[in-house]
Parts: structure tokens; sequence; C-alpha cells
């Protein structure tokens, strides 16, 4: 995990912290928490995660409703990630799930291969 790294999950590359989320034209930082595998069958790194007061953070006048499709920039990061929000859960969170290469370092094998 990053600078921001915490429990979790202890085996699972992943990020949580601040991270600069766009959705269309506006972006606002926020706290998320992401994480995510190898998956054999798809062949690539899967990720999913929660991002926090999303809703309030934009403001009125923006929407990210379920479906919509956002940017997120972790500190650090060689570039930013897409992902849609797939679900916004019992507290207001956003739920989503990575559609492009994660917005976190992932593992190498032992080879040296990034899996994504």
């Amino acid at each position: 995990m990053t600078e921001h790294e915490d429990d979790l999950h202890d085996d699972a590359p992943g990020y949580r912290g601040p991270a600069e989320v766009t959705v269309g034209e506006r972006s606002v930082v926020v706290d998320v928490e992401i994480s995510g595998r190898f998956d054999p069958l798809l062949g690539r790194h899967v990720w999913r995660g929660r991002l926090r007061r999303l809703a309030e953070a934009l403001g009125s006048g923006a929407s990210a409703d379920r479906g919509t499709t956002v940017t997120l920039t972790v500190p650090g990061a060689a570039e930013a990630a897409t992902a849609r929000v797939t679900e916004i859960d019992l507290w207001g969170s956003h739920m989503v799930d990575g559609l492009s290469r994660p917005p976190y370092p992932l593992p190498t094998d032992e080879d040296g291969v990034d899996p994504a």
C-alpha cells in the first residue's frame, strides 16, 4: 500500500487516503478506500473502492448517480484511473468498480512483471 496504508486489506494492494475525484467538469478531494487483486480468469488486476462524502463535496448541481464514470487521482500516482459508480451505500458513500488500471502501484511477480 502507499504512505496512507493501514489494515484495510493486509495482503491486497490498494490505497486509503485522500484522492482527487473528477465527475464531469467538477473535481474535489475526498477520502477513498480502494483495493484489488489479480483475477486469473480475467488475466488482469481488478479493483473496487469506496468514495466517502462525494455528494457533499460535489455540492448541488452535480450528480454521481449509479453508472456515473469518475476519475481518481491519488497523490504520487503515475496516472489517473477511471471507475464507475456501482451503488451508494447506507452511509452515503459511493462504491466504484475500476474500469482502468488502478491508481495505486501494483506488486510485481518474481520476474518483475506488473500483473495489470
